[in-house]
C-alpha cells in the first residue's frame, strides 16, 4: 500500500505503528525537533535564569535567606501543577496544542517578570510561569518518542533533548555576560521568545499519529503520518508486521492512571519517580545555588561566580551529548546507573574537600552537574518507553511532578546549610540521593533499548 494512501476504513492501529517503524528520520522529523526543541531550549533557559539574576535580586530587594529559597523554589509550585495538568490535557486534546499553550505561558510570564517591581510580584509571576515550565517537557518528550521508530530512538530523542542542558548553558553563559552590563531584566525579556510557538507550532508540525490512532481517529493518523512520509528520501520499504502489531495491541487492555501503581507497572513507576525526584533535588538544590554559594561561602566576585556556574553547564551539555551517543549501544539503565553513581561520588568529594580552594569545590560540582545531566536527559527517553500510549503523557507528567517536589524541597534544604555554615553537610546529603536512586533503578527498572513502544507494554 503506497505511503499515506490507505483509505480510512482500511487503516488499522497496527498499520500506523508499522509505518512509523519503517520510516527513517526525515525533514519533518527535523522540523519537529527544531520547533519543539525551541520550547524545550527556553524551558531550560527560564528554569535556570534565576541563578544568574539572583545575586542582583538579593541586593535590589534586600532578600533574606528564606526569601531567596522561596524565590528559587516558587516556580516549582506552578510546575508541580503544570506537570499534572498539561499531560492530562495532552491525552485529551493532543500533544502539539498542549505544547503550544505551555510554551505561550512560559514566554508571556517571562516578559512580565522583566517588568516586576517587587519580590512579591516577581514570585507570583514565576509561579504562573511554572505552569508552562512544568507542562512542556513531559509532553514534548512524549511526542518526540511517539513519532520515532525503535531503531536509534534513544539517540534521536536525546539529540533533541540535549537542547534542555544547552538552554541551561546558554542561560548561564549569556547571564554571565549580560547581567553585569544590562541588569537582571534583560534575561527575562529574552526568555519571552517561546510565546511565538503558541501560534505557529500546531500549523507547522503534524499531530502524533500514535496518539490519533489510539483515540480511534485513524483517518487523521493516516494523514498526519503521510506528512512525515512525504518528506522521506527515496522509496519507503514495504510494510512489515502490521498484523503482529494489531494482535499485540489487542492483547493488552487500555490502561488508565490507576495502572501506574498496579501490578503490571508498579516497579517501573517507583523507579521512574525516584529518578525524576533525584534530578529535581540535585538540579535545583545545587545548580541554582552555585553562583550564590561561590559568592557568599567562598567570597568569589560576582563575575567569577557566574563564570564558574557557566562552566558547570558546559559539562552538562558534554555529558548529555556523550549519553546520546551511548544510550542505544549500552542501554538506558547502565547510563542512568553509572551517571548517578559517579555524580554521588563527585558530590561526596565536594563535601570532603569543602574547605579547600574555590576551584577544587567548583571542579567537583561541575563534574557532578555533568554526570547528573547524563542521567537526567536519559529520563526523557526512558520514561515514555515504559508506558502505553493511553497513559504515556500522564505517566511522564507524574514523573515530572516528582521532579518538582524535589525542586521545592532542595532549595530550602541548601539554604539552611548555608545559613548554618555547614556546606559540607549539604554536599554529603545531596550525594546520598543519586546513590540510592541508582540502586532502585537497577533493581526495579527494565531495559528498553531497541524495542518498539508497543512491545514494551506490560
Amino acid at each position: 500500500m503506497p505511503a499515506g494512501q490507505a483509505a480510512a476504513a482500511g487503516t488499522t492501529p497496527g498499520q500506523i505503528v508499522a509505518r512509523i517503524e519503517r520510516m527513517p528520520g526525515n525533514a519533518m522529523h527535523v522540523r519537529a525537533r527544531l520547533l519543539i526543541g525551541l520550547a524545550t531550549f527556553f524551558d531550560g533557559f527560564d528554569v535556570i535564569v534565576i541563578a544568574a539574576t539572583l545575586p542582583l535580586l538579593i541586593a535590589q530587594w534586600s532578600l533574606s535567606p528564606a526569601q531567596v529559597a522561596f524565590l528559587i523554589g516558587a516556580p516549582a509550585f506552578g510546575q508541580l501543577l503544570g506537570t499534572l495538568l498539561f499531560p492530562a490535557l495532552a491525552e485529551r486534546i493532543g500533544r502539539l496544542r498542549t505544547i503550544g499553550w505551555s510554551a505561550g505561558i512560559i514566554g508571556l510570564m517571562s516578559i512580565a517578570c522583566g517588568f516586576s517591581t517587587s519580590f512579591e510580584m516577581f514570585a507570583a509571576l514565576r509561579i504562573i510561569q511554572g505552569l508552562g515550565l512544568g507542562g512542556e517537557l513531559p509532553v514534548a518528550a512524549t511526542y518526540i518518542n511517539e513519532v520515532t521508530r525503535a531503531h536509534g530512538r534513544g539517540r534521536f530523542v536525546l539529540l533533541y533533548e540535549v537542547v534542555f542542558p544547552i538552554g541551561l548553558l546558554v542561560s548561564n553563559a549569556v547571564g554571565a555576560w549580560l547581567v553585569p552590563r544590562f541588569g537582571w531584566e534583560i534575561m527575562y525579556f529574552i526568555g519571552g521568545v517561546p510565546l511565538v510557538l503558541l501560534f505557529i507550532l500546531p500549523r507547522a508540525v503534524p499531530e502524533s499519529p500514535r496518539w490519533l490512532a489510539e483515540r480511534g481517529r485513524l483517518a487523521e493518523a493516516d494523514a498526519a503520518l503521510a506528512v512525515f512520509e512525504a518528506r522521506a528520501k527515496g522509496p519507503l520499504p514495504p510494510l512489515d508486521g502490521e498484523r503482529d502489531y494489531d494482535a499485540l495491541m489487542q492483547k493488552h487492555p487500555r490502561r488508565s492512571v490507576k495502572d501506574l501503581l498496579g501490578r503490571a507497572y508498579r516497579g517501573r513507576t517507583l523507579a521512574v519517580w525516584m529518578l525524576w525526584a533525584t534530578c529535581g533535588f540535585i538540579q535545583y538544590g545545587l545548580s541554582t545555588w552555585l553562583p550564590t554559594i561561590y559568592k557568599t561561602v567562598y567570597h568569589a566576585p560576582l563575575q567569577l561566580a557566574l563564570n564558574l556556574a557557566a562552566a558547570a553547564s558546559v559539562l552538562g551539555v558534554l555529558g548529555s551529548l556523550a549519553c546520546a551517543m551511548l544510550v542505544d549501544k549500552v542501554g538506558r539503565k547502565p547510563v542512568i546507573n553509572v551517571s548517578f553513581l559517579l555524580c554521588a561520588l563527585s558530590l561526596g568529594l565536594a563535601g570532603v574537600f569543602h574547605d579547600s580552594s574555590l576551584y577544587v569545590v567548583a571542579t567537583f560540582c561541575a563534574l557532578a552537574m555533568g554526570l547528573l545531566a547524563s542521567g537526567f536527559i536519559t529520563a526523557y527517553v526512558y520514561t515514555p518507553e515504559l508506558y502505553p500510549t493511553s497513559i504515556r503523557a500522564t505517566a511522564c507528567g507524574f514523573g515530572g511532578a516528582w521532579l518538582k517536589l524535589g525542586a521545592i524541597v532542595a532549595p530550602t534544604f541548601v539554604a539552611g546549610t548555608i545559613g548554618s555554615g555547614k556546606i559540607d553537610h549539604a554536599f554529603l546529603a545531596l550525594a546520598l540521593v543519586p546513590l540510592l536512586t541508582a540502586v532502585v533503578v537497577h533493581r526495579l527498572g527494565i531495559e528498553t533499548k531497541g524495542k518498539v513502544l508497543e512491545q514494551l507494554e506490560a
